[in-house]
């Protein structure tokens, strides 16, 4: 069924992701000096009071992940899902820069091994997401507009497989929240 348009479809998220990316590299690259070492100082704070810090994200996710899911089934969600889709490549390359800027190729390094750990399981899943909730608002628009009949068993394998990434996302943030931290600072050898 998405074969060769899944691959467009990809294809354009996955464009959407870099071109947040890059932007968020940007970002941090126009920025002034002054705010720039307001960031550097706030994320060199950041690393020192990691040890005894948990990596808390289960409100945060489980809020904006049910909410886009809420606003896809009233179809006004798809702009909120693209920005979605924009802001994680935009933090991603933001902290990797950050730390780029501030501890060279360790920080470059230190930055890939942070994302991997931190998000790494979240992008994966939430790719998964989003593509299961512009199938579904796909469906709602054929089916108001072209009066095309919504295939219920369709409609009903991409709920579950969303209530399934968002379920796989929660759980792994309560690993991160115990756990993310110690994980992390096993590499706080390439910041010294």
């Amino acid at each position: 069924m998405w074969t060769s348009n899944g691959k467009k479809f990809y294809l354009f998220l996955g464009i959407i992701f870099i071109i947040g990316l890059i932007v968020g590299v940007i970002f941090l690259l126009y920025l002034n000096e002054a705010s720039k070492d307001i960031i550097f100082l706030n994320i060199n704070e950041w690393i020192q009071s990691l040890e005894n810090a948990h990596i808390n994200n289960i409100i945060s996710h489980l809020i904006l992940l049910s909410s886009l899911f809420i606003m896809s089934l009233f179809i006004v969600g798809l702009p909120l899902i693209l920005f979605f889709i924009f802001y994680n490549g935009f933090s991603v390359g933001f902290i990797i820069t950050s730390l780029i800027n501030i501890f060279g190729i360790k920080g470059f390094l230190y930055g890939i091994i942070y994302v991997i750990i931190t998000k790494g399981v979240y992008l994966f899943f939430s790719s998964i997401f989003v593509i299961a909730l512009i199938k579904i608002i796909i469906l709602l628009v054929c089916k108001l507009i072209k009066g095309i009949r919504i295939n219920k068993e369709q409609l009903t394998l991409l709920i579950k497989r969303i209530l399934i990434c968002i379920a796989i996302i929660l759980i792994y943030d309560i690993v991160l929240y115990f756990w993310g931290a110690q994980l992390i600072n096993i590499f706080n050898f390439l910041l010294n």
